[in-house]
């Protein structure tokens, strides 16, 4: 069997890039995309997934339901919209009532039913099912209405670590013990494993089931992206875009740039977030620090290529980074600029040589890590960052990544 013959069923909270934008537009106005719902680098990455497996081939029914709470966003009734972005490609976004646990279980049944539906219309062909593992609430019902698929998990998280998710907030509880629970007997239903990182297998996969690590893709079409030397910031530019939380270590950046005597440096930061009035405040008392906020896409790839160096301080002691492996380094890496990041321990091996490090978690250490970049001078940087863009267009690109999940799915993995 090819791709081309497989029908994928792939359940999760990610919508079709026309209904992502018009959620952003039913956001109330006290609420931030980066702390609830589907954050920009959740899209990119489930939406990629999807685009793998339609560029091996494969047929693709996406069902979705929208991560939309009364606290964050309208409420009501949100009507169901079918979108075909592609003639492959379904997208499915149930109805539900945006009311306080009511939407969760109604969501729930409806996901559930629209599975079920699926399996029966699929019946007799070469099939499977992708599920997005955070996706907590919907997966009982699903996995038992595709009982007999193989269906495969996709986790970009561990459950246990999912501080963004209200009763995982705290590791303690009874609410959350009992989630946790029933969140792992949940898990031990599941046919294949898609990983973020190897630590995850103990974690998520105690029954030892097929699996594969796939710290994360890039969009190959990105290969028709240059980055040049020529158009460099003339001024050393260290840049950080994404969300602005204190926990992924922006105080250590913003205090480790300002105590770097290095006057004709300038430290940009897009982004926003419980943090964003602390850079702001940064950028007040310093010249060489600029917040630009939040920001269209286009203007932020085109400032990170422009920029000599991309930073991602989040610390590396903490419990959760072993089951992360940030999109942030990803994104940095197949811009062609040079990438500054902390030794995570979730990262493979192979990416040491096409990254520089950051050698602890602390402002100090920081400074150092600048400095010791800046050493090398624009050229060497971009070279660096060169190589890196090469390496994850041709290793990490969407295509390969979604081949190796119909590989896996269809028992052909050779990982």
């Amino acid at each position: 069997m090819t791709p081309a013959d497989v029908e994928v069923l792939y359940v999760s909270s990610v919508p079709s890039p026309e209904q992502f934008v018009a959620m952003q537009g039913e956001l109330l106005p006290s609420a931030q995309q980066v702390t609830y719902g589907m954050p920009e680098s959740g899209f990119k990455f489930h939406s990629l997934i999807q685009r793998g497996l339609l560029d091996n081939g494969a047929r693709v029914t996406s069902l979705v339901g929208r991560s939309a709470t009364p606290t964050f966003y309208r409420g009501g009734w949100w009507r169901r919209v079918v979108d075909r972005p592609r003639p492959s490609l379904v997208v499915d976004h149930r109805g539900f009532p945006n009311v306080r646990v009511l939407k969760q279980a109604h969501l729930a049944a409806s996901l559930a039913a629209g599975a079920l539906r699926w399996r029966l219309r699929t019946r007799g062909r070469q099939r499977f099912v992708v599920v997005d593992a955070a996706y907590v609430s919907a997966l009982p019902g699903v996995l038992a209405a595709t009982r007999g698929v193989t269906r495969v998990a996709v986790f970009a998280d561990v459950y246990t670590f999912m501080a963004d998710v209200s009763d995982a907030s705290s590791r303690s509880g009874a609410r959350y013990r009992a989630v946790r629970r029933v969140v792992g007997r949940t898990y031990r239903s599941i046919d294949r494993f898609v990983l973020l990182t190897r630590q995850m297998d103990d974690v998520v996969n105690p029954l030892g089931r097929p699996s594969i690590v796939m710290e994360g893709l890039v969009d190959a079409d990105m290969a028709a992206s240059d980055n040049v030397l020529e158009a460099k910031d003339e001024q050393l530019t260290v840049l950080y875009s994404g969300a602005l939380r204190r926990e992924y270590g922006l105080a250590h950046l913003v205090d480790g740039f300002r105590a770097w005597d290095h006057p004709s440096a300038r430290l940009v930061v897009y982004g926003g977030g419980d943090f964003a009035p602390d850079v702001a405040a940064a950028a007040a008392a310093d010249p060489r620090v600029e917040f630009r906020g939040t920001a269209p896409n286009a203007e932020v790839v085109a400032a990170q290529q422009r920029a000599w160096l991309l930073v991602n301080p989040r610390p590396a002691d903490q419990e959760f980074t072993a089951y992360s492996f940030p999109s942030k380094n990803m994104e940095y890496l197949v811009s062609g600029t040079a990438v500054l990041t902390t030794r995570l321990p979730g990262m493979p091996p192979e990416y040491d040589e096409h990254v520089l490090t950051i050698d602890g978690s602390s402002a100090a250490d920081v400074t150092a890590a600048l400095e010791r970049a800046a050493a090398l001078g624009r050229t060497a940087l971009h070279e660096r960052g060169d190589r890196a863009r090469r390496f994850v267009l041709e290793r990490k690109n969407h295509r390969t990544q979604g081949l190796r999940i119909v590989q896996l799915a269809l028992g052909e993995s050779h990982d």
